[in-house]
C-alpha cells in the first residue's frame, strides 16, 4: 500500500515587517503541532520521504511533529513548496522515486486542501473523513491518503481518503 500524508502547517503568527515567508509559529500552532505528533504516533505512520516547504511555520511545523517518531527521515526542505498550487503539488508528486511506499508533505493552503479534495476519488475514500476534508482545512489539519496508481501516473481520483484530523478532533481548537 502507497501512502501520502499532506500536512497543513500548525497556526502562524500575523505576517510582519520581516514578511510572510518568514512567519514563526504562535503558541497555538505550537500546541496544535504536539496533538498532530501524537495523533500520527499513535497511528506509526512512517514516511520515507519527508517533504516540507521552506516557510518558517512548516519547517517549526515540521520540527515539533518529527521528534519520537519511529523511523522518520530527515526533512527535505523545497523553496518550490512554499505556498504551492495544487499543480505546483500534482508535479511535485509525480516526482515520487517509483518504489516509494510513504510520503509525507507539510505544507500550504489553499494548495493542500485542493489537492487533498483533487486526488480523493469518493468511492475509495471513507465517506466521513471526505466529508470533513471538504468542510474545512484548518491549520495542522492532516490528510492521510491511500495513492492507487504510480506517483509518476497519479492524477484526480487516483486516492482514497483514509483519514482527516484538525487538533479539534484531537481535542484542540481549529483556529484560521
Amino acid at each position: 500500500m502507497t501512502t501520502l500524508i499532506l500536512l497543513r502547517h500548525a497556526k502562524a503568527a500575523p505576517a510582519n515587517e520581516s514578511g510572510d515567508h518568514h512567519r514563526p509559529l504562535a503558541d497555538r500552532g505550537r500546541q496544535q503541532a504536539a496533538l498532530v505528533a501524537a495523533e500520527l504516533r499513535k497511528r506509526a505512520l512512517k514516511p520515507e520521504i519527508v517533504l516540507v516547504s521552506s516557510a518558517l511555520r512548516t519547517r517549526q511545523t515540521y520540527e515539533l511533529v518529527a521528534p519520537g517518531q519511529t523511523g522518520w527521515p530527515p526533512a527535505v526542505f523545497e523553496d518550490d513548496l512554499y505556498l504551492a498550487s495544487t499543480q505546483v503539488l500534482m508535479r511535485r508528486l509525480k516526482k515520487i522515486p517509483p518504489r516509494t511506499k510513504s510520503v509525507l508533505i507539510i505544507g500550504h493552503n489553499p494548495g493542500l486542501a485542493d489537492l487533498t479534495r483533487r486526488l480523493a476519488d469518493a468511492a475509495e475514500s471513507d465517506a466521513a473523513a471526505l466529508e470533513h476534508a471538504h468542510a474545512a482545512f484548518p491549520p495542522a489539519s492532516c490528510a492521510i491518503l491511500t495513492v492507487l496508481t504510480p506517483w509518476s501516473e497519479t492524477q484526480d481520483g487516483d486516492c482514497g481518503l483514509n483519514a482527516f484530523f484538525t487538533p479539534a478532533d484531537l481535542g484542540g481548537v481549529n483556529e484560521e
